[in-house]
């Protein structure tokens, strides 16, 4: 069918969603429309009434863009003015939509939404039957109905030609970067202009069609948001590279499913306007690196999977759980807030029907908010999938808050043992008497939105028509409010077990948890682990401490020179070390994590192991924190005990086992770059724990100096430890070739843009610790032999892993690092 009636460039005036400012105000849109239908009666006739009027569709557009249609989104308003246009006569057989905001984006000349749609599709039907007129023949009557029926399949033939799928568009959105070759363009920023074609497949059906809800994969603000961030810090030499990186970013990060992108650089030619590059992608286009793709030697036979470290009850709990995404909010401040919230989430996991918990965010210290004479809150976020209906969900959570001791007689807003909302469900907006989701108050609360932003910064809230990430960027940019949310790591057990069938205390908060905020903006001061070896066999002091009279008086002494943790290890991991096994381990340091309680150190306990069962073992006795070489490989039960005793875990990144590692060195599947290889092999156990169930809160990261690592690697990894939880990392240039080689470069001259990484999971927040005290690698440095020997060359990994931002310092030489720590505090810390 090719004929058209055709208005273009509507102008009308309305509210729809957010204009570039992310207000609510009223906007112009333009609005082009291409209506399918046959012009050949009236080509014959001179009838206007043979036709589809023009101007009648242009008054019925404009009356429904400018009504009081409460839209959010582009797509449903272009819904609306397809159905005003086909409604205007039977003769309207199809229509091409094409509607443009151009006060959308700050930076884009327009965003908009292009769909075509035949009547049948949106109106549910052709419309009235085909009946024979009063003065037709059969034959005639046959060859009309004939000829109708042919108009309608071609337009469903033209809607299969131009509309198996809908687009989003963005065009000329003008970024600034670093992007060339020459000399002076590695200087100077310069802009590039950017369109993108955002290919999503037709929604089908009428309720499909008239859906205000937009999917992240066809939110172009996110998008935008995720293509400015990666442009504007990116500095490609080439523009196939820039296009490359962006078409990954949309269908990887934002899950496009298909884009097209063009990156015109108006600078090029001095005779031509532009030179560009367009290219089309799909998510397969960007295939994922498995763990399969990367060669590295195995580790030993007691390592386990992900899925194969998760117990049996877990796997039924997943099996028997339904497929809503709820994200609910945890907050307390009465009791033992850090119990509470441990006892909240376990009850979450385990006493919530047809649920199971799949992520939770880091835990948060926050005031008080709307009445301010009361405790400070703690406050966290989770992911629960769930076979539970809203409103059946919410008595559950009633139920356990009544369970753990809540006082609903309590003024609003007052002080409570637990409070748990929901603050999203699915995609669902609704509003009853009981429930509003998304939650009615979120985009006002710092203390939801900072936790649900650690799992997902992308959920669209519909009715305000932004996202979380975007309500949070608002409170912290553009309100008045203090800055009073500080994100807080546990150093400490939850000392009592969780009992499904007890609820706190209320009182005042009087936690045992030791809290400490460990972010980089906020901490002021490092963390000192103080180190506790009862072993014959470590590489600087073994034999030291051998008896437990020794151990227990070393404790004694590393705390007074000022050790906030002490950390005990009964098996030596130097390089070339072997297993002792877990009995001798026990054996070890049980004994003198008793004899520490007993004499009343009340400073945390960390314990140094890779088996469960002496983790176990030290917990019963008194010890707070695991610390495990082997992030949970080496032993499949070490993540679920963690998860179960609700303890912090060091997760350190190490290859083999002690007898093996020092010959793991070679990271030549990543582009030889250490940094790139352990994120990579870190996140996949970071993912493996917080599938097991270990609270993010509860986790902190260790890169593992020395461990699968050789000399020039652990300097590398201390001069570029920020990079260790960035969001995303560059190919360094002298790893160009071996990255070209693996195919991970983006081109030839791409060494400088971001690393496609594919990580299980983000890294970004987490606390790290640094241990570098007396290793080989300083001695290689200074020439001393002796690892007693060199304090003062960990002095300089100590204040280079500062400030790279670690948190916490594992160390021998405690009295004289406190020193050293507490001036590099002040130079990088207190700024």
């Amino acid at each position: 069918m090719s004929d058209k009636i055709i208005f273009r460039d509507l102008q009308v005036r309305t509210v729809l969603g957010n204009d570039s400012w992310e207000r609510k105000k009223q906007q112009p849109l333009l609005i082009t429309a291409e209506i399918h239908t046959s012009i050949a009666s009236a080509g014959k006739t001179d009838k206007v009434t043979e036709s589809v009027h023009y101007g009648i569709a242009c008054k019925r557009a404009t009356s429904f863009a400018e009504s009081s249609h409460k839209l959010h989104s582009l797509e449903a308003f272009a819904e609306g003015i397809a159905k005003a246009c086909l409604g205007v006569t039977n003769r309207a057989l199809a229509v091409h939509i094409i509607a443009r905001k151009p006060r959308a984006l700050l930076h884009a000349e327009y965003a908009g939404v292009e769909i075509f749609r035949t009547r049948k599709e949106a109106l549910g039907s052709w419309g009235d039957d085909i009946a024979q007129e009063g003065d037709e023949t059969e034959d005639e009557f046959a060859r009309r109905k004939a000829l109708v029926d042919a108009e309608r399949a071609a337009a469903e033939a033209e809607a299969g030609r131009l509309a198996q799928e809908d687009r989003i568009i963005v065009k000329t959105l003008s970024l600034s970067t670093i992007i060339g070759v020459n000399l002076w363009e590695r200087h100077y920023k310069q802009l590039v202009h950017i369109d993108l074609v955002l290919h999503t497949a037709k929604p089908t059906g009428l309720a499909a069609l008239e859906s205000d809800k937009v999917p992240r994969y066809r939110n172009f603000r996110t998008v935008v948001d995720a293509v400015t961030d990666l442009v504007e810090k990116s500095s490609y030499r080439t523009v196939e590279a820039l296009a490359t990186a962006i078409a990954r970013t949309a269908t990887k990060q934002c899950k496009v499913p298909k884009i097209t992108v063009r990156v015109e650089k108006p600078s090029a030619l001095v005779f031509a306007a532009c030179s560009a590059v367009e290219i089309t992608r799909v998510l397969g286009d960007y295939a994922a690196m498995s763990s399969a793709a990367v060669s590295v030697a195995p580790t030993p036979a007691r390592a386990a999977s992900p899925v194969a470290a998760a117990s049996s009850d877990d796997a039924d709990k997943a099996a028997k759980s339904g497929t809503h995404s709820a994200y609910i909010a945890l907050g307390t401040n009465l009791g033992n807030r850090l119990e509470n919230m441990h006892q909240a989430l376990h009850r979450l996991n385990t006493d919530l029907p047809t649920s199971h918990v799949v992520e939770s965010s880091f835990l948060y210290q926050t005031a008080p908010m709307y009445v301010t004479d009361q405790p400070a809150f703690l406050n966290a976020a989770c992911l629960v999938k769930t076979g539970l209906e809203p409103l059946a969900l919410l008595d559950e959570l009633k139920r356990i808050e009544a369970e753990m001791g809540r006082d609903f007689g309590m003024y609003r807003n007052g002080p409570r043992i637990m409070d748990l909302d929901i603050l999203f469900y699915d995609e669902i907006d609704m509003q009853t008497e009981r429930l509003t989701i998304p939650h009615a108050l979120l985009h006002e609360r710092r203390f939801q939105l900072g936790p649900l932003c650690d799992i997902d910064s992308d959920l669209m809230h519909h009715r305000l028509g932004k996202t979380t990430g975007a309500l949070l960027r608002h409170l912290t940019t553009h309100s008045d409010a203090p800055d009073d949310i500080v994100r807080v790591t546990p150093l400490r057990a939850v000392n009592a077990a969780v009992d499904a069938g007890a609820g706190a205390g209320a009182g005042e908060c009087n936690e045992s948890a030791i809290l400490k905020a460990l972010s980089p903006s906020s901490q002021k001061e490092t963390v000192f682990m103080g180190i506790l070896n009862c072993t014959p066999d470590s590489f600087s002091d073994g034999g030291d401490f051998a008896t437990l009279d020794l151990a227990v008086e070393h404790a004694a002494a590393l705390i007074k020179s000022g050790a906030d943790i002490i950390d005990i290890g009964g098996q030596s991991t130097r390089p070339g070390a072997t297993q002792v096994g877990v009995d001798e381990e026990i054996r070890r340091v049980v004994p003198v994590i008793q004899r520490i309680r007993e004499l009343g150190i009340t400073a945390p306990i960390s314990i140094d192991t890779f088996y469960a069962e002496v983790a176990a073992a030290a917990l019963d006795v008194g010890a707070d924190i695991v610390n495990d070489v082997s992030g949970g490989s080496f032993d499949a039960k070490m993540l679920p005990l963690v998860a179960r005793r609700q303890c912090p875990y060091v997760m350190m990144h190490m290859r083999g086992d002690p007898s093996t590692m020092a010959k793991m060195n070679d990271y030549s599947d990543y582009g030889s770059d250490v940094v790139r290889g352990t994120r990579f092999e870190l996140s996949q156990r970071v993912r493996a724990a917080l599938y097991c169930g270990v609270p993010r809160w509860n986790i902190i990261l260790d890169p593992g100096i020395g461990f699968a690592k050789e000399g020039a690697q652990n300097f590398e990894f201390l001069r570029r430890l920020p990079e260790l939880t960035a969001r995303n990392i560059r190919a360094s240039a002298k790893n160009a070739a071996a990255l070209l080689a693996t195919g991970s470069a983006d081109s030839e001259e791409g060494e400088e843009g971001y690393i496609d990484e594919d990580l299980a999971t983000g890294l970004a927040h987490y606390p790290v610790l640094v241990g570098s005290s007396r290793k080989r690698f300083i001695g290689q440095a200074t020439g001393k032999t002796e690892a007693k020997d060199r304090v003062w060359g960990t002095a300089a990994t100590v204040t280079a892993a500062i400030q790279g931002g670690a948190s916490i310092v594992r160390i021998h030489d405690v009295a004289e690092m406190v020193d050293v720590a507490r001036v590099s505090d002040h130079i990088y810390r207190r700024k």
